[in-house]
């Protein structure tokens, strides 16, 4: 495997800096040399200093990319009269398309399944037979880390990313939101592959996708890296510990769940019995919208989980984790059983004061 990367001698410590992409600009291959031999006094970066500070222990840097290439460099400076400091990141488009791919899937899955709840809407007296969704930036900054704004680069590759999804007729920026439309009979999910006249060989296809995850070693800890391999590149729980991309104590920690749960192919009655799980842990299945909390399962009497001992003996195959809340993806049950599930505990939940906290 090769890998491009910066050697220093007697070197004491590797430190780490909270950084933040306040703005994205492209340089040729030329111009991307010149800042490899030396940051200062550098005209490109020097016409966008303004993006580059300090602000509560954490780096607002520019991030140029190299035209055509997949490699960048991450420059920050303190302010003004400051010099230049920067860091050479191997496989950095990659690594980007990946985030934002993570950010569009957000989008497109709120658009399509909360459209009621939240700051979304769907409006299908706009173009006739379009759906219409919008989010502001402040939730993708607060979700993703991502600075999204009119003309910073970013926003560019977003839209690019949302433009050629199937199904997505519009995406554009508003007035502090990303807005998108999209066809009202779509079937839109996550990490929906779209189709592509241009296809890559399978050994392109893996050595693109090593070089990745090699920089999201080097990028990423703990949750934010359990994120992008699992929710960007499309690693199971299962294929992260094999490869040993995260400890199981660091997967303790991102899954919140105890190691037994690790290991796969629990099913559910016995993750039910086990101590130390979150209150906030679910229930999810890869071809349902809906989640339901373990906790709520203890509702059930034994005529309820008689009712669904299918869902009961069903595995917890992989976790994915969203905002620190494990959701625990089951295999061996169908979806229709949890989305049945879903809508009896809410309609116990409505009836809880009248017919008391016991559930048949």
């Amino acid at each position: 495997m090769k890998i491009k990367t910066n050697f220093s001698y007697a070197l004491n410590y590797f430190g780490e800096a909270d950084c933040r992409i306040e703005r994205l600009i492209e340089a040729s291959p030329e111009d991307f040399k010149e800042l490899q031999i030396s940051l200062q006094d550098n005209p490109l970066l020097l016409k966008h200093k303004d993006c580059m500070y300090e602000q509560d222990g954490v780096c607002h840097c520019l991030l140029v990319l190299e035209q055509e290439g997949y490699d960048g460099i991450l420059v920050e400076a303190k302010g003004p009269g400051y010099p230049f400091y920067g860091a050479y990141i191997t496989g950095m488009r990659d690594v980007l398309n990946g985030e934002l791919s993570r950010a569009a899937d957000f989008i497109v899955r709120q658009c399509m399944e909360n459209s009621q709840e939240g700051s979304w809407q769907i409006q299908f007296n706009d173009p006739p037979g379009r759906a219409h969704g919008y989010v502001p930036f402040n939730e993708l900054s607060e979700r993703f880390g991502l600075t999204t704004r009119p003309g910073n680069g970013l926003d560019a590759m977003l839209l690019n990313i949302l433009r050629r999804r199937p199904g997505i007729t519009d995406a554009d920026l508003g007035d502090g939101i990303v807005e998108t439309t999209i066809a009202a009979d779509s079937h839109i999910y996550p990490n929906t592959q779209r189709n592509t006249s241009v296809e890559f060989s399978l050994d392109r296809v893996t050595a693109l996708f090593k070089n990745a995850v090699s920089s999201a070693l080097g990028l990423y800890r703990g949750e934010d890296l359990y994120a992008m391999l699992h929710g960007s590149f499309g690693l199971t729980l299962q294929e992260i510990r094999d490869h040993r991309y995260l400890s199981d104590l660091e997967l303790e920690n991102t899954c919140q769940v105890p190691r037994q749960v690790l290991e796969g192919a629990m099913p559910v009655r016995d993750v039910l019995a086990l101590d130390g799980l979150p209150e906030v842990a679910s229930l999810a299945h890869k071809n349902s919208v809906f989640l339901v909390p373990l906790e709520d399962l203890k509702l059930l009497t034994d005529a309820g989980k008689e009712d669904f001992a299918a869902l009961l003996d069903a595995r917890v195959a992989d976790i994915r984790v969203d905002e620190e809340t494990p959701e625990l993806l089951l295999e061996g049950v169908e979806a229709a059983e949890l989305d049945r599930l879903h809508d009896k505990l809410e309609a116990h939940k409505q009836a809880e004061q009248a017919m008391g906290p016991a559930m048949g």
